[in-house]
């Protein structure tokens, strides 16, 4: 007796050593050097949003596609630690780290310590998992905040005790708050949990003591609470539907590429996968055939653990289909921890031991080349560098103008002078203003985003047609970061 119990304790001790030295290593990955890279539009936006008072937040986030949380942790977080880099992107680190605990804490409940520590070190070291972990943008709250939810729910449908119905109520709200993706898995769960509602009333003959209940009206709780938000998405969604999405149609090849971003390696995603799907076919139908309770709710840990996770990518790539694309790779940031936990599962199950050892190692060969690149090479579009280039070159009385217009806020971010630029929002108005041109001053136009057609159009507009740039950065589209000078009176064409 007393031999046993010194083992267990050994155990126990050995395995939160280990969840220490992963939760290490999950800190190292994603704190060190959080200003690598610029921030990109989307990271600048959620500055500016975050930037003002709470109502201006609030309406800004409103005419937006999201829920406001992520920028209500920004606006808090500001005035304490500043708005750098580093500031606005440690939330997301500290989240990315959190996701990593919670995982072990899901595993464990699903498959025991060993399995907590596998799911816990393979999303640990996902290049996919730490890259969002490392951007001032809402997808690390989406996942730790959809890890939380997941968590709370196995809770109450293994023992719903008030504690763990007001946590899940909470913890449903806050993942809705997070991502409109997070309808997508909440949906998904909370279908799943009415579906045991049914079950039970048909062995029972009664709602009574239905533990799947008690989760519904928690879940109920969180709905109604998102409620008003849940109004404006809906009104942003029809204008979403009116004016169409930037998303391509998910054809095999753009399959195939969120594949790859979210695993780092095609081989270890089909790997994944197939451990993934033994772990439930092992969990639902291979085990014993009683009609304990035990065994009832191991096997409804397992559905609403592969609703959660199948649930997102299955309802967008058919609302994509049949409506319009909102099948996106960063989207999925919640969905691919359930994978991981469903893949550690069957892992766990196949050679508790050894192949935990072996997936652990897989994971790392396979996706180390995307690890290295993510965490050394991988970059943003450099708004940094180009306005660094501009703040060098310029004259103080020279005037800056912006084309296009919608990636004002990275700017405005780097500039930090209100007056410093001008964003120009089509041609007719590129045209406009290089007409007016004083002959005071030079005057310069950054051309961002666009095509090649765009770009030259642009020039031609600004009357640069043959220039070369005097900075040219990385950025998305064919004209990268593109910053010209327009000639002044009397100077002629450059």
């Amino acid at each position: 007796m007393n031999q046993t119990r010194g083992q267990n304790r050994l155990e126990k001790i050995s395995g939160l050593v280990l969840l220490l030295f992963i939760l290490i290593v999950a800190s190292i990955l994603r704190f060190h050097d959080l200003d690598r890279t610029s921030f990109w539009y989307d990271e600048a936006v959620s500055w500016t949003q975050s930037n003002g008072s709470f109502l201006n937040l609030l309406s800004s986030v409103a005419a937006d596609n999201y829920p406001p949380l992520h920028n209500i942790i920004l606006w808090a977080s500001m005035p304490i630690i500043g708005d750098s880099e580093t500031a606005l992107r440690l939330p997301s680190a500290l989240l990315g780290v959190a996701s990593v605990w919670l995982m072990y804490l899901i595993g464990k409940r699903l498959g025991g310590v060993t399995a907590g520590l596998l799911a816990a070190a393979l999303l640990a070291v996902s290049p996919f998992h730490i890259w969002y972990s490392t951007e001032a943008r809402m997808y690390a709250l989406l996942a730790a905040g959809g890890l939380a939810f997941l968590l709370c729910v196995l809770k109450v449908l293994r023992k719903p005790s008030r504690s763990w119905l007001l946590a899940l109520s909470l913890s449903g709200a806050l993942f809705l708050y997070s991502h409109i993706y997070a309808l997508l898995s909440f949906a998904a769960v909370g279908i799943t949990c009415v579906i045991f509602v049914l079950q039970d009333k048909m062995m029972k003959g009664r709602f009574q003591n239905s533990r799947a209940l008690a989760a519904c009206l928690a879940m109920a709780v969180s709905t109604a609470a998102f409620l008003p938000w849940l109004v404006i998405l809906a009104n942003r969604a029809r204008s979403v539907a009116k004016d169409g999405f930037w998303i391509a149609y998910p054809d095999y090849q753009f399959l195939k590429n969120i594949a790859f971003s979210v695993s780092g390696s095609l081989v270890l995603f089909w790997l994944l996968l197939a451990l993934a799907v033994y772990g439930l076919f092992h969990g639902l139908f291979s085990s014993p055939s009683s009609a304990s309770g035990t065994s009832r709710a191991n096997r409804r840990a397992l559905l609403v653990c592969l609703a959660y996770t199948a649930g997102p990518p299955l309802l967008a790539y058919l609302y994509s289909i049949l409506v319009q694309p909102i099948l996106f790779d960063r989207y999925l940031i919640a969905a691919w921890p359930g994978l991981i936990l469903l893949a550690a599962l069957g892992t766990q199950m196949l050679l508790p031991k050894l192949a935990t050892i072996a997936l652990v190692g897989f994971a790392l060969f396979f996706s180390f080349p995307e690890l290295k690149f993510t965490l050394t090479q991988k970059i943003r579009p450099e708004w940094r560098d180009i306005a660094g280039d501009y703040k060098r070159i310029r004259a103080s009385e020279d005037r800056l103008f912006l084309y296009k217009g919608f990636a004002a806020p990275a700017l405005a971010y780097y500039i930090r002078d209100p007056q410093g630029f001008e964003a120009i929002p089509d041609l007719d108005r590129l045209t406009l203003v290089s007409w007016q041109a004083s002959s005071l001053g030079a005057h310069w136009l950054l051309v961002v985003h666009s095509n090649a057609e765009e770009t030259k159009a642009a020039l031609e507009a600004f009357s640069v047609p043959s220039s070369e740039p005097e900075a040219q950065r990385f950025g998305w589209g064919a004209s990268g970061l593109k910053l010209v000078q327009k000639p002044t009176a009397g100077q002629g064409q450059n």
